[in-house]
């Protein structure tokens, strides 16, 4: 991935403030903070102007899951119909996601025009939506919203738009939230806007699609297959040991929709399980290898999706890592698509950290400004 300067200095801003919204706003950003209304289902919100060197922005960052009430959302999942909301009526929503970017328009427009208001050259800004986790799912949403140009999504928020210089939408970690891709629209006017989407190889959160979640879940579950070399057979048997403790196995697709990427997991359970088969074998035996039957997704991953991987290719995703130890690893960023992400299944939590996001994305800044153009 290669940007421009100026981009990633935009990045880094995003990722400051989407790790901030998790933060009760002390001194003078008490007045950029809007607590979550669990009334009314608004999540807790971070409006704050920044002017930055020569580039003025106003950075708008939606907090991600904390809490009980936050997961209810985010378990809230059924595909519903955005109309009103976005162009495309028939591009069907997270249920949870949609109902609160809906909520949240009011009292974001309420805030952008008392920035403005207080300083009118602030309508010369570039406008910066970003989140974390259930964070960037909403906020992806409302940017979708504010790009929206048929008459039946006008809102008083949308109607902003126009306001700002150019508005972006930078999020991390985040989970599908439509049917299709949501994506910035395709006008020239929208070339140097940014709809970007940072998910670190090996967060669960990225792919947690429902039916995923469940799959997910059962795999947890179930039996730690063997991976040993046994004779050539034309059926494919099944293979179980009982479960002690997981600590990370490795999955492998097919065309059918099977898994490709490493597993990481550290619970006991003496619960049923379910079969993990093994793969084909060759002339003369064959090293078993485990296969997960992971089922289609419903929903889809928006933005451009750009993968933050180890920047030490001896690295791996294999045993436990600390976040720091992550971060000494170095990153590399890579863009890829929302089809090539429902082949993995990725579940370890230490990657979905947002302290782990901010530390890769600083990198990434500092390498790009220390290299030159």
């Amino acid at each position: 991935m290669k940007l421009y300067i100026a981009s990633y200095r935009l990045l880094s801003l995003a990722a400051q403030y989407s790790d901030r919204a998790y933060l009760q706003p002390q001194g003078a950003e008490r007045y950029a903070y809007i607590d979550a209304d669990w009334k009314t289902g608004t999540k807790a919100m971070v409006i704050k102007s920044v002017t930055m060197d020569d580039a003025n922005t106003i950075v708008f960052a939606i907090r991600g899951t904390a809490n009980f009430m936050d997961w209810a959302v985010n378990l809230n999942m059924a595909p519903t119909s955005p109309a009103g909301f976005l162009d495309d009526r028939d591009n069907l929503c997270h249920a949870g996601f949609l109902s609160v970017a809906r909520k949240m328009v009011r009292p974001v427009a309420a805030r952008l025009r008392q920035l403005i208001e207080e300083d009118p050259s602030r309508a010369s800004y570039s406008l910066l939506i970003t989140g974390h986790s259930a964070g960037g799912a909403v906020a992806s949403l409302l940017y979708s919203h504010m790009m929206a140009t048929s008459a039946s999504a006008a809102s008083e928020l949308n109607l902003l738009t126009g306001c700002f210089r150019r508005v972006h939408c930078i999020t991390f970690g985040t989970p599908p939230v439509s049917l299709l891709p949501l994506q910035k629209p395709a006008g020239k006017e929208f070339t140097k806007s940014m709809f970007f989407s940072f998910v670190n190889e090996g967060d669960p959160v990225v792919r947690a699609d429902r039916a995923y979640v469940k799959s997910l879940i059962d795999l947890f579950l179930s039996y730690v297959p063997k991976t040993a070399t046994e004779p050539s057979s034309k059926d494919s048997t099944t293979m179980k040991t009982p479960r002690k403790e997981v600590s990370r196995t490795s999955l492998h697709s097919n065309k059918s929709g099977k898994s490709s990427k490493s597993h990481h997991g550290g619970h006991k359970s003496k619960q049923r399980s379910q079969s993990i088969h093994g793969g084909s074998s060759s002339r003369g035996g064959s090293q078993r290898k485990p296969v997960w039957r992971v089922p289609p997704s419903t929903l889809s991953n928006a933005g451009r999706i750009i993968v933050l991987r180890s920047g030490d290719p001896r690295a791996g995703l294999t045993g436990k890592k600390t976040v720091d130890e992550c971060l000494s690893e170095g990153v590399v960023a890579q863009l890829t698509s929302d089809e090539q992400l429902r082949g993995v299944i990725w579940g370890d939590p230490v990657f979905h950290v947002m302290k782990l996001y901010a530390g890769r994305i600083e990198a990434l800044a500092i390498a790009a400004v220390t290299s030159g153009p």
